[in-house]
């Protein structure tokens, strides 16, 4: 939320509303993800890992460099 009141005047964006409780949604997407790759190789399941970690951590240096 620090980014909406930095750049948004604090208005909260639809993306943070969510219908439902919020833990059953987090499990359903997880097993989602887990359907999706169930059929991967071990390779592809490391490679999707390393590509995540990439994900996350630029990221935070976008969010960082925005609220900074």
């Amino acid at each position: 939320m620090q980014v909406a009141a930095k750049i948004l005047n604090g208005k909260e964006l639809e993306f943070y509303k969510w219908d439902g409780d919020l833990s059953q949604l987090l499990q359903n997407v997880r097993e989602k993800l887990n359907r999706v790759a169930e059929n991967w190789t071990r390779d592809e399941k490391n490679r999707c890992l390393q590509e995540t970690e990439k994900s996350f951590k630029f990221n935070g240096e976008i969010l960082h460099l925005i609220v900074a």
